[in-house]
């Protein structure tokens, strides 16, 4: 009797190492593959049993212990797979839409197994378990105390999956750890930080740490941005510019709107807040990124300045005649580029230095737009360098690239002259710079030499027979585009845009 309970105590271990070697082979399989492999091994361990109990072997010999073992275990996997494939994921999931946590489904298996080998160890090896738990306290006490950092991290771990106030996908800060989640497990939780660290973070310590959830209740979350504004400009104006500039980013929501707030009165400037919505807090950084670079561009453009502290000391050595240089250099650089135009043909030399003298160098970063399909405008663009692309929504559909344009090309004379609205959206490819002449700026030259408009007219109507320009300046009609309209029309146009018919 010895020796049976001797064998089957030496065959322990290698029930032990046949089912974790089982499991390690069938990891790689998926549900419905494992089930099928659960269920041969069933069929082969029951096969063998009968085999080997049907040779005459007796039922104490080990070897027909072990095999029984074996074969309840592989039985018992395979139900519990059927049920995972029929109750968790058919009846539960797909036809009642109930969502079980997969750590109580795990923990459901887990009971069921130890109770299996409980059961197989007292009723086929004789073992009390009882007894050995009873008396065993030293090392109950030892085993728990090893485990409880492991149970504290099961437990959250459950209660996590039964609570779900995040899930795989969702973008958490926890503690100093920021990152989307990736995986929940028993035991830990993981985060996929923006540098690509993989940060496991325990169980117990996301139930013990206030988790801040980046994706819910909706992934609509704002954000800000602080700038600070020399004391000289007007809150209206600076609020204005810095709104134009983050509804301009494509990833900044629309709605609800961007809000423009003055946070606080500085040594050296106002600072203020720039509150916007993004829906993809992934991108945070990158979209932080773009709204303060357009700011920069806008303010520039603005003519609005942001300050150096005050303790910065700036010392100019530049003498007024070099200051006048630059002027000089300046205004003959402009002039270089207004000069070669075709529809400022008719004007003279001495008229181009007075359009020189108030037109405006803008800059204009990537992606940025000039002028929008629709709105009202009353300039012309000259390039100076970079590129534009011109795109145009036809009948209310997607916009469509219709022309691309580049260094001492110009756009928008139909609205300088005649105040029509933008027919297309022009968007910055690369950084561009842009030379911009106003119909403020034209009105001086037009109302001292009215004789000038005819010229003009005749220019305009020459400039709208290229293709690429009649799309983005010319009205649109029903078919799309509009032909010329003749020079008598943009006559009186341009004498009514500029007052001239009231004279």
């Amino acid at each position: 009797m010895e020796l049976i309970f001797l064998e089957r105590l030496l065959m322990a271990p290698l029930l032990a190492l046949a089912a974790a070697a089982l499991v390690g082979v069938l990891r790689g399989f998926g549900s419905v593959r494992r089930l099928r492999m659960w269920a041969v091994l069933t069929g082969l361990l029951t096969g063998a049993y009968i085999a080997v109990w049907g040779s005459g072997i007796p039922y104490e010999s080990a070897l027909l212990q072990a095999l029984f073992a074996l074969f309840v275990l592989t039985g018992t996997a395979t139900l519990l797979r059927l049920v995972d494939l029929i109750f968790w994921d058919w009846f539960l999931s797909t036809r009642r839409q109930v969502s079980v946590p997969r750590l109580a489904v795990d923990l459901f298996k887990l009971i069921a197994i130890v109770g299996v080998i409980i059961a197989i160890l007292k009723y086929d090896y004789g073992m009390e378990l009882s007894g050995l738990l009873v008396t065993s306290t030293v090392v109950s006490a030892v085993i728990g105390l090893a485990i409880q950092d492991m149970l504290a991290n099961v437990a959250a771990g459950l209660g996590v999956q039964i609570e779900k106030p995040f899930s795989v996908g969702d973008w958490l800060l926890i503690g100093t750890h920021e990152g989307i989640v990736t995986q929940l497990n028993w035991r830990t939780l993981t985060l996929l930080t923006r540098d690509r660290h993989e940060v496991l973070v325990p169980n117990s310590t996301v139930s013990k740490t206030e988790v801040v959830n980046f994706s819910r209740p909706t992934r609509l979350q704002r954000t800000h941005a602080t700038i600070g504004i020399a004391y000289r400009h007007p809150p209206g104006i600076v609020k204005a510019a810095l709104a134009r500039a983050a509804q301009s980013c494509p990833e900044v929501a629309a709605d609800p709107p961007v809000e423009i707030l003055v946070k606080s009165f500085d040594d050296f400037a106002i600072t203020y807040d720039v509150r916007f919505w993004i829906t993809d807090f992934s991108r945070l950084l990158q979209i932080t990124d773009d709204v303060y670079s357009r700011c920069w561009y806008e303010l520039q453009r603005a003519n609005i300045s942001i300050p150096f502290p005050t303790r910065d000391v700036t010392i100019r050595t530049a003498s007024d005649e070099q200051e006048m240089q630059a002027a000089d250099q300046r205004r003959r650089e402009i002039f270089s580029v207004l000069r070669p135009l075709q529809v400022f043909e008719p004007l003279s030399d001495e008229q181009i230095q007075t359009l020189v003298g108030a037109a405006a160098l803008q800059r204009f970063m990537q992606g940025e737009m000039l002028v929008r399909q629709g709105d009202r405008g009353e300039s012309l663009f000259v390039i100076r360098s970079g590129k534009v692309r011109i795109d145009k929504s036809l009948d209310g559909g997607h916009a469509t690239t219709m022309a691309m344009m580049g260094a001492g090309e110009f756009f928008g004379e139909m609205s300088l002259l005649t105040g029509e609205p933008r027919t297309a959206s022009i968007i910055a490819e690369d950084e561009t710079e842009v030379v911009m002449v106003s119909k403020e700026a034209f009105a001086p030259v037009l109302t001292a030499d009215t004789g000038i408009i005819v010229g003009l007219s005749a220019a305009l109507e020459t400039r709208a027979r290229n293709t690429a320009e009649r799309i983005a300046d010319l009205p649109q009609t029903p078919g799309g585009m509009k032909a010329p309209a003749p020079t008598a029309q943009l006559l009186r146009k341009i004498g009514r845009f500029f007052g001239l018919d009231e004279q």
